[in-house]
């Protein structure tokens, strides 16, 4: 199992070179900080990264919210659920194509199957869906969510072993960043910032192309 400790000592504390347990130039509190920086980073950056299919309980009406479930984002809506089975698919469409169908929509009469639900741009916790809802109905969904801060470096790691390096990057940025008058270390800082933001953009390029049939509208 991938864990706090393993990624701090096997990685981060030895380009550091201070690899003498608790560490002498970086202590692990220190580095357990900015390794609770760095997943939130990654889970801001792509909230893939941390995020959980679930049961959502829709609320009467079109305009709906998981920020009850502590989530972070609507990442997508999958199916309508019947008695804690599956059941029909929804799709993403854009809410201007809903508008210009009809401006009236969001009064529409209410049902307890959606068929179409779009993620609002501005309020990334909420989503609004087609025909709106009269609160019986549930969906099955995918949501963003925060990290799990870690306090020890037995400490699982919280986030997909394939953004290990990601995280050890930030940590290393962070780590040399701290020395405000050293022009070397600053350049150093900023050398790994920039591999951390390649690495990130190489994984959404990876994960946009994967999922580009599910993440896109497809219209009305």
């Amino acid at each position: 199992m991938l864990t706090v400790g393993t990624i701090l000592t096997n990685r981060v504390r030895v380009l550091l070179r201070d690899i003498d347990e608790g560490g002498v130039q970086w202590r692990d509190p220190e580095l357990i900080q900015w390794f609770n920086e760095a997943c939130a980073e990654v889970a801001r950056v792509r909230p893939e990264a941390c995020s959980t299919t679930g049961s959502f309980q829709l609320q009467a009406g079109s305009k709906q919210s998981v920020a009850t479930l502590g989530a972070s984002r609507v990442l997508e809506v999958i199916c309508n659920m019947k008695n804690g089975e599956e059941g029909r698919a929804v799709r993403h469409v854009e809410r201007s194509t809903l508008d210009n169908e009809d401006p009236n929509w969001m009064a529409g009469s209410k049902t307890d199957t959606v068929f179409r639900y779009s993620v609002s741009l501005t309020d990334p916790r909420s989503f609004y869906v087609y025909p709106p809802a009269d609160g019986t109905g549930s969906l099955l969904m995918v949501t963003g969510t925060t990290p799990n801060e870690v306090e020890s470096l037995t400490d699982p790691f919280p986030l997909p072993s394939m953004y290990a390096a990601c995280v050890a990057n930030y940590i290393l940025h962070r780590a040399f960043a701290k020395f405000t008058e050293s022009e070397s270390m600053q350049a150093r800082a900023q050398n790994y910032y920039n591999v951390f933001v390649s690495q990130i953009g190489d994984t959404q390029a990876s994960m946009e192309n994967d999922n580009a049939k599910t993440r896109d509208p497809i219209g009305a």
